[in-house]
């Protein structure tokens, strides 16, 4: 049996403890994974001691309506994602941990996004609700970027990587620098397959003023215009988008590091132009950011996602990119 549930009512059901009514507003799918014993152990368990809950955010994420909700001791949340027909599609239980002593740590340098267009941040943000990289200090401030039109992020054949839109766009530089590496000639993957061997693939490393490094990484094979050495402009054209490595559809992954070795430096979060701080779900370009309809509590910031294995139930399409 597969139902629906107005959101706005969904943690008032919750706090009450009707995990059967919950239960029967999931997804077939849902209902697939978790037995509905288990969802009210599961349910109650991680209810104990909890006095209330605060919405702190809400955005859409391709098509899906997500909510997270915070308890009152801001030690545990409750995301939850509803597709067009209130159905429940994902829900995700967590503690709630974030760093806030890095998250006030900024680049000194300034930059854009490296790339021409509108494009969509499907992983971005100060906790890992919204941005998986979080909880790896080595990518912790990383974004994910890919292109959507009209709630996908293809047309066409979704086993051909030019049936999305991401693929083969121009990837330009965040900053003035000097390239320091270079990896190109890996193979673009088959849409749905990994290469776990070469997590980030094609991809660049630059090196900024105040030895600060940007990596952009997930580049098509044999579309990267610029050399090891080279002296870069801001905005100058680096290559194109493709899915090679650790990444399952065309996109960007782009970070700044205080080395230049990406796996032993730590991610530090970027100070972009006009103050902006994008996060998942908002639509950008390298000078500006589009702000989509999004709720924002008063006291920490909470910004909502779904997790990686979430996501794979919840929209059709789903970046399975990991740098661990």
């Amino acid at each position: 049996m597969v139902g629906s549930m107005d959101p706005d009512w969904f943690i008032d059901h919750w706090l009450k403890e009707d995990f059967k009514e919950i239960y029967n507003a999931t997804s077939k799918v849902f209902q697939g994974m978790v037995s509905r014993a288990d969802f009210v152990q599961m349910g109650s368990s991680f209810n104990a001691g909890v006095q209330s809950y605060q919405l702190v955010s809400q955005t859409n994420v391709l098509n899906v309506d997500q909510f997270v909700w915070v308890d009152h001791t801001k030690a545990k949340a409750v995301v939850v994602g509803f597709d067009e027909k209130h159905t429940i599609a994902s829900l995700y239980l967590k503690p709630y941990f974030v760093f806030p002593e890095t998250d006030k740590i900024y680049t000194k340098n300034e930059y854009i996004m490296p790339v021409m267009d509108e494009w969509f941040i499907f992983w971005g943000g100060t906790n890992e609700f919204i941005n998986y990289h979080y909880a790896y200090e080595h990518q912790r401030y990383a974004y994910d970027l890919l292109k959507v039109k009209d709630g996908s992020t293809y047309n066409g054949r979704p086993e051909k990587n030019e049936s999305y839109y991401a693929f083969g766009a121009e990837v330009i530089a965040p900053q003035d620098g000097t390239v320091i590496q270079v990896v190109d000639g890996l193979d673009d993957n088959i849409p749905g397959q990994m290469d776990e061997e070469h997590p980030p693939g094609n991809y660049i490393v630059i090196e900024h003023a105040h030895k600060e490094y940007s990596m952009i990484a997930h580049f098509k094979k044999d579309t990267i215009i610029v050399k090891e050495g080279e002296q870069i402009r801001q905005k100058q054209l680096l290559g194109k988008c493709g899915n090679s490595g650790n990444s399952s559809e065309a996109h960007i992954h782009f970070q700044i590091s205080n080395s230049g070795d990406w796996q032993k430096g730590k991610s530090i979060r970027i100070r972009f132009k006009n103050r902006l701080e994008p996060i998942q779900g908002e639509v950008v370009t390298n000078n500006l950011t589009k702000y989509q309809d999004r709720f924002e509590e008063r006291f920490d910031k909470v910004e909502n996602t779904l997790t990686f294995a979430d996501y794979i139930f919840a929209v059709p399409r789903a970046i399975l990119q990991l740098f661990k």
